[in-house]
């Protein structure tokens, strides 16, 4: 007997995944050029606290950037059924 392929849907999911390590780092960088330009580039409507703030809201989000790029692929490989 034939064994059922994959579907769609699950060979959609693999392929997605394989991009969001690379996305994920990609975002990372771009906020961590707008935490150091928030951090050190004098914007007149933002005083020094608004600034640190800001600055350290976009390097959290970097931080989970990151790790979202590296949960996903693990879910991925977690979940779906191996390939034969």
């Amino acid at each position: 007997m034939t064994e059922k392929g994959e579907g769609t849907g699950v060979r959609l999911i693999r392929f997605l995944a394989l991009g969001v390590p690379t996305l994920s780092r990609v975002i990372a960088v771009a906020f961590v050029v707008a935490a150091v330009a928030l951090a050190f580039i004098e914007f007149d409507a933002y005083d020094a606290g608004a600034r640190a703030d800001l600055a350290m809201l976009f390097a959290v989000l970097a931080l989970a950037s990151l790790a979202v790029g590296y949960v996903v692929p693990w879910l991925v490989r977690t979940f779906l059924p191996r390939r034969r």
